[in-house]
């Protein structure tokens, strides 16, 4: 249906057109994971090429298969797809690096058994057919089943390969709408219309964005209107510099535009060290609004948008400048640092494995800065009680999860324990680390909060 990627995985769209310097040899991308339920949701409305059956039986039997074709045709959503079409033992899916070779596929990552692996926008080179073998003979003999998506022609490597196609556009815009009940309240002859475009887009996700933009207008909220408008922008493939730009107002912004471009500034050096890309278009930026001296996104919805297709669409080549930067704004004054931890915490919505091993555990095992900006990162995660990694901002902290709906005063207790029960080592004395954290309140979760008692 569409070939934008989730959470977690590495997308490399820029590589056609930029130079990459390849990645330094001790870093190591954490892999994804996607639960089945996410998997299921992307898979609702999807609509399966005339290859598929073919490549359910290939996988089926040769435990891998890598599916080649144009980009943005929906290679990613058929590797998905075709790994649900599997028996396994475990339904999540672990989503691997891009920068992989074939030799750290077969001696470097640890395959469990009856589990399945997806690698997508795969960047090898020179793939030796022989070495796809022996890694398929592996895969084999764990139940396991991988499979890989690249862009361009078949190789060499016939026996594992899979050449994919899209879905016929007018038969995905009528799933689309059937799936998601967008015929009520359309015009017929605006269907009509609206279906006759479908037949004339390029990509499968272009198809899907259509028939969402039927829905009628009183019933899209603020938040679904920018998530067309970061998403519309995004599948424009705008220079990687535009997208660095409106990242890095997603974990600072807004800010005064004096110091939006300051702290922008530092990050260019950071992303020229792993790459060589042409300077940016002049201009305004499409997402960034810059009125009354202030840079910021035009609306505050825009600000999870821009985290969620960045999680979605970009990895290695894009996140490791990106969290190298952001790491770096906790010696920043409180501002900064405190505007930084709230992008993280925007960010677990949308990549809670990458927010916690990235940052969190980073900044909690770091400097006084770092340990408070996990801290404030915590907080506002336990704090907003309609995020998902709220709870699972309790868990991390090792506290008992409070009981539901009321959030309870976590950064509070985090804050008071800062202040007045110091920490041997940190500079400030006073820093939560990471084996002495804040514990609950006496009174118990839900209650109102006092100050421990002196002894």
């Amino acid at each position: 249906m569409t070939d934008t990627p989730q959470p977690g995985e590495l997308d490399l769209d820029d590589l056609a057109r930029t130079r990459r310097r390849p990645p330094p040899a001790n870093v190591r991308p954490v892999p994804g994971k996607l639960a089945r339920r996410e998997a299921d949701a992307l898979l609702r409305s999807y609509l399966e090429p005339p290859c598929f059956p073919e490549a359910v039986r290939r996988l089926a039997s040769r435990h891998l298969l890598v599916l080649v074709g144009e980009e943005e045709i929906g290679k990613r959503l058929g590797g998905l797809a075709l790994l649900s079409r599997m028996s396994l033992a475990e339904s999540t899916i672990t989503v691997l690096s891009p920068a992989s070779t074939v030799a750290e596929l077969i001696g470097a990552t640890e395959y469990a058994p009856g589990r399945a692996y997806l690698l997508h926008d795969w960047i090898a080179t020179g793939t030796d057919p022989g070495e796809l073998a022996a890694l398929a003979r592996e895969l084999a003999e764990l139940g396991s089943y991988l499979v890989i998506t690249r862009d361009g022609a078949p190789s060499r490597a016939v026996e594992v390969e899979q050449p994919w196609a899209a879905p016929d556009p007018r038969e995905l815009f009528d799933l689309c709408l059937s799936t998601y009940n967008l015929r009520a309240g359309v015009a017929p002859d605006t269907l009509v219309k609206a279906r006759h475009r479908a037949a004339e887009l390029p990509t499968p996700a272009q198809v899907v964005r259509l028939a969402a933009g039927l829905a009628p207008g009183a019933a899209r909220t603020g938040a679904a209107r920018a998530a067309e408008e970061v998403a519309a922008w995004f599948d424009t493939k705008p220079a990687m510099r535009e997208v660095l730009a409106a990242a890095a107002l997603a974990f600072i912004g807004p800010l005064p535009e004096a110091a939006f471009e300051a702290r922008l500034a530092r990050l260019d050096p950071i992303w020229q060290a792993h790459e060589s890309a042409p300077p940016a278009p002049p201009g305004p930026h499409p997402l960034i609004s810059r009125a009354g001296g202030r840079a910021g996104f035009p609306t505050p919805e825009h600000r999870g948008q821009v985290l969620a297709e960045l999680a979605a669409r970009y990895g290695f080549w894009l996140w490791q400048p990106l969290r190298a930067w952001v790491r770096s704004l906790t010696a920043e004054e409180p501002e900064v640092r405190t505007r930084a931890a709230e992008g993280v915490a925007a960010l677990a919505s949308h990549a809670l494995k990458e927010a916690r091993a990235e940052f969190l555990e980073v900044w909690a095992a770091g400097t006084a800065g770092e340990r408070l900006a996990a801290a404030d990162a915590l907080s506002y995660m336990c704090a907003d009680d309609t995020s998902p990694p709220r709870r699972s901002g309790w868990r991390w902290s090792g506290q008992p999860t409070p009981p539901a709906p009321r959030p309870p005063p976590w950064h509070w207790a985090a804050t008071w324990r800062c202040a007045t029960r110091p920490t041997a080592g940190g500079p400030c004395g006073g820093c939560p680390t990471v084996t002495d954290r804040p514990r609950p309140w006496p009174g118990g979760w839900g209650r109102t909060p006092r100050p421990p008692p002196r002894r």
